[in-house]
């Protein structure tokens, strides 16, 4: 928690300061070229003894550069109220509202600092020892080329490099890549008991196009990947990609930029049963206002309509990215109630996590689940709304659900019963019941 302020107090301290007037490029680095080597000609044991004024100054030196940096390089500071607070600008946005900000874990845009280190310590090791193989003769040339043979005969293809780079976990993990002509930043990432919700920034080299069918979103083409703890993997696609998500919900901060947040979810998704998860992006898609038009009739009123098959305007690369979740089996709440009226209806459970709420029904036998819809009515006796495109799931972010009424209704019944209608539920329902989460254990 140190740590998160901290980040956020340098990157406002930044953002403060960058509207502020800059001094001379010529007498700022004369005097960042004094102070550090006024540290350079110090030798250790004077470092450990630097006087505090000499360090906040070094510390203020380097804002400093960071500042002007940010000046010369208006892209990047644009970025800086993005990367790493998507989640807080969007949360209340989506129509799948949740605290995500309070319960994310940022991910690196590029590799951590170890990473990096042991990536020029192999590099400047290869150097040494190609220009010495250049320099030492025809031995060393034969000494040189049997190292690469041994390496190709043990099977150490490009390949099988790939394939270890996919075991990185997330503090190695690269999670900007960029592919098409398209930057994609994951920039933070939330895990729920049946979802992934990640916060991206996508940057187009060209222009997005502007003549937005839906202004607020950006449609894609993925594929999950599930990893358990024996190495065997599951999938979540069909033949047209994942059915876990098809698109990002979020703004247009500009003609090049989309920042939004998606839902991966399903209810066969159990994260506590999975290690890993690697996620790919094939496409990214914008429907347009413009298509072709064409008229029907409806089949029950005869009236006459007009239907848009839109353009669609495609993005193809190919972005890979592997994830860490780690979500335990006490990260939901369930609540039992396996009760049933007369009729056999009646609710078997009440499942509560961070971001939602559910009811699983009970129904007579030869009844279809689909015939059927749950709605949840927190402690105010408001019905809750939908989270995301599943009728199914209640969002609880900002709701009182301590204690809450669960009413089980006839789709065709529910229909009539919604929105400006709820308050007719109560009288609708075939089976009702009142769940007080806590007085549950």
């Amino acid at each position: 928690m140190e740590q998160k302020n901290t980040d956020c107090e340098l990157e406002f301290r930044i953002k403060e300061n960058l509207s502020a007037k800059i001094p001379e490029p010529e007498i700022l680095d004369q005097k960042l070229n004094d102070a550090y080597q006024q540290i350079r000609e110090r030798n250790p044991a004077q470092k450990k003894h630097l006087p505090l004024a000499l360090k906040c100054s070094a510390a203020a030196a380097a804002l400093l550069l960071a500042m002007i940096y940010c000046v010369k390089n208006p892209a990047l500071a644009a970025q800086l109220p993005l990367i790493g607070h998507i989640f807080s600008s969007l949360e209340e946005k989506v129509s799948y509202p949740g605290d995500y900000s309070k319960n994310s874990v940022r991910l690196p845009a590029k590799p951590s600092a170890e990473k990096n280190a042991a990536e020029k310590n192999t590099t400047e090791k290869n150097a040494v020892e190609k220009n010495t193989a250049e320099h030492s003769g025809e031995h060393a040339d034969t000494e040189y080329a049997k190292k690469d043979t041994s390496a190709e005969d043990t099977g150490h293809s490009e390949e099988t490099a790939d394939a270890a780079d996919t075991a990185h976990s997330t503090d190695t993990e690269i999670y900007t890549k960029k592919s098409g002509g398209i930057t994609l930043t994951l920039s933070e990432v939330s895990y729920d008991s049946n979802a992934i919700y990640l916060a991206i920034l996508a940057e187009n080299e060209k222009e997005f196009a502007s003549n937005l069918y839906a202004p607020d979103l950006l449609g894609f083409t993925g594929w999950v990947t599930m990893y358990k703890p024996d190495g065997s993997a599951e999938e979540f696609n069909d033949v047209s990609g994942t059915y876990l998500a098809y698109q990002a919900e979020g703004e247009y901060t500009d003609a090049h930029t989309f920042k939004g947040m998606i839902q991966f979810c399903s209810q066969k998704l159990d994260l506590t049963k999975y290690t890993a998860c690697e996620i790919t992006f094939t496409d990214f898609n914008q429907m347009l206002t413009t298509g072709k038009t064409s008229t029907a009739r409806l089949p029950e009123t005869n009236e006459e309509v007009t239907l848009t098959d839109h353009d669609i305007v495609h993005y193809k690369g190919n972005w890979k990215f592997r994830l860490k979740p780690e979500l335990t089996s006490d990260s939901k709440q369930e609540v039992t109630i396996n009760d049933t009226n007369e009729q056999g209806f009646g609710i078997e459970k009440v499942v509560r996590t961070k971001y939602e709420m559910y009811g699983v029904p009970i129904l007579p036998e030869g009844e279809q689940w689909y015939d059927y819809i749950i709605t949840i009515w927190d402690a105010d006796g408001k019905p809750l709304d939908y989270h995301g495109s599943d009728f199914h799931k209640r969002a609880v972010y900002g709701r009182d659900v301590s204690q809450v009424t669960v009413y089980l209704l006839k789709w065709e019944d529910f229909e009539y019963s919604k929105g400006s209608n709820s308050y007719l539920q109560p009288s609708k329902a075939i089976y009702q019941t009142t769940v007080n989460f806590d007085e549950q254990s």
